[in-house]
This record gives C-alpha cells, sequence and structure tokens, in this order.
C-alpha cells in the first residue's frame, strides 16, 4: 500500500540503504586489525533510480512438483572496496578507525532524517484521513 506513495517509497529505500551501509562499516570496524583486510562501503545511493520499480528476482525454476524453490532475495545494494593504498597499515589493512566512526555518525543522521520524513508523511496521511470522515 505505502509503497505506491512517492516519498514514503523513497524514505522506505533510503532506511534500508543506509541500514545496509551501516552493517558494512560496523563490519570495516571489527576487521580494523585484520592483516590486508580493505575497506568497504556501498555504492552511492542514486535518487534518479530510486522512483523506478525493482526488477523481480531470479527465481530457480522447478521442473518437478516435488522440487523445492528456495526463496531468493534480490541484491538490493552494491558493495565496492575503497581503495587507497597510500592510507594503509603497514599489515595491509585500509581500514581508518576515525573515518569509518565519522560515516557512521552520517548514517546515523541520515537515517534520523529519513525517518522523520517517514513518520511526517503518515501524519499527513492521518490527517488527510481524519478531515475526510468529518
Amino acid at each position: 500500500m505505502f509503497e505506491d506513495l512517492t516519498l514514503l517509497a523513497m524514505a522506505q529505500k533510503s532506511m534500508d540503504w543506509l541500514a545496509r551501509r551501516q552493517e558494512v562499516l560496523a563490519q570495516n570496524v571489527a576487521n580494523a586489525n585484520t592483516p590486508n583486510y580493505q575497506a568497504k562501503d556501498l555504492a552511492p545511493l542514486n535518487f534518479k533510480n530510486l522512483l523506478q520499480p525493482e526488477a523481480p528476482p531470479v527465481r530457480a525454476a522447478t521442473t518437478n512438483p516435488m522440487h523445492i524453490s528456495p526463496p531468493v532475495e534480490p541484491t538490493r545494494f552494491e558493495t565496492v572496496a575503497e581503495r587507497r593504498p597510500e592510507e594503509s597499515k603497514l599489515n595491509g589493512n585500509s581500514v581508518l578507525i576515525d573515518e569509518q566512526m565519522e560515516k557512521i555518525g552520517e548514517v546515523k543522521t541520515n537515517y534520523g532524517l529519513a525517518v522523520n520524513l517517514f513518520m511526517k508523511q503518515i501524519s499527513m496521511l492521518k490527517t488527510a484521513i481524519d478531515k475526510g470522515g468529518a
């Protein structure tokens, strides 16, 4: 139902992207001392493509009714490795804790903004519904 409302869909997809980015950044921090670990981040969210409908996930073909078709989750966001060899440690690890913590703070701020936008839209819908019934 809410997927048809553009602003709500945009806020939802933005929150999904931010939640996934938080996971990736947390993995970077967890591997800060792992030799040869390369820091990762998500590809930037493309707002131009954000409103386009997602392609349906590819499903396994079942040729026999006894076959079980496993559920397939679509890959929602692309993880990219950050390449900056000049900022790597002697053990080959490229995670800089200060940089990762800055990104985590940015994610927190942006997530809060997306939640506020989502809640304001819900509030507007409630107001419109209440006024229509009176």
